[in-house]
């Protein structure tokens, strides 16, 4: 079958889902093989389209890696419980003679779909996350940033807004107006707000549907059942491993057991920013939202 291919924004909730499918489906999705950890084209290849220069080699190189031809330990990242340099490298060698390889998970080729859906199939899955619950998820976790920042922001403005293969967008006019916003939380708003008025549009045209982060609080039964049946796996019995304990378990990565309360029964997520955000930043995230045309409404 296809590979499947997990994205969507970074604290998007992308590593907790693509858990529960290596689970439910009894194999490995590989945890991200843009990021600089695996490969030294991580800063070229990163938060862009693909353009022809670089189509044969990234072909190339996610041939290796969903062939297990290439195994670099940041890959494994998401099924094991503690650190990775904590874990016996022998026991990584295990993993990848006797686990099947489903597909990977990835941050930053979301601006991809097109060329990833030709090249790879429609097995894809794409996770939004309320911005004011990825803007508070990433300042608590200041060194998120893989190439530093503003370096990141910087380095995804240029592949994006300022890149000619989205010349003549409305993506693109906004260039300078992205450029000159000064306070992190709005940075980080123009990064979600860029990705989703990207993405969104072409997932439409390819009529793949993209799937709630918070939807998984909420239903997770249900809304992991329609997901697994989009991959055309829908019989597969779900197990509540599956779905409330992560492989990198930690006390705040136990989905539901200790927080599903009033709040998530009535779809409110406010405890992801309450401690983060107050009224001014939040403001400030849906004014970049919306300037940039995402709609938000549902999250108000």
């Amino acid at each position: 079958m296809d590979p499947i291919l997990l994205l969507g924004f970074g604290r998007s909730g992308t590593t907790w889902i693509s858990d529960i499918v290596s689970k439910a489906l009894g194999g490995l999705i590989l945890f991200e093989p843009l990021h600089p950890s695996v490969t030294e084209d991580s800063e070229r290849l990163s938060y862009r389209p693909v353009d022809p220069a670089s189509e044969q080699g990234l072909r190339q190189y996610l041939d290796d890696v969903l062939g297990k031809r290439l195994r670099k330990m940041w890959l494994m990242r998401n099924h094991v419980p503690v650190r990775l340099e904590d874990i016996d490298p022998d026991f990584l060698g295990v993993l990848w003679n006797e686990c099947a390889i489903l597909g990977f998970k990835e941050i930053r080729c979301n601006f991809m779909l097109p060329w990833l859906v030709k090249t790879y199939g429609r097995r894809v899955i794409f996770i939004v996350r309320d911005p004011r619950s990825v803007a508070a998820s990433i300042l608590k976790r200041r060194n998120f940033w893989e190439f530093g920042w503003p370096g990141t922001y910087l380095h995804f403005l240029a592949g994006t807004v300022g890149n000619p293969a989205f010349a003549g967008t409305e993506v693109a006019a906004l260039s300078d107006y992205a450029h000159h916003l000064q306070s992190d939380v709005e940075r980080i708003a123009a990064m979600w707000a860029i990705t989703h008025a990207i993405a969104l549009p072409q997932l439409a045209a390819l009529e793949i549907p993209a799937y709630r982060y918070e939807d998984f609080y909420i239903d997770p039964f249900a809304t992991t059942r329609r997901m697994l049946s989009q991959l055309g796996c829908e019989n597969v019995s779900l197990h509540p491993a599956h779905l409330f304990t992560p492989s990198m378990t930690t006390a705040k990565t136990v989905h539901g057991l200790f927080d599903f309360d009033k709040k998530i029964a009535a779809r409110d997520m406010s405890f992801f920013w309450d401690a983060t955000l107050d009224e001014s930043d939040i403001a400030k995230i849906f004014a970049v939202t919306s300037r940039f045309g995402v709609d938000t409404d549902g999250w108000r």
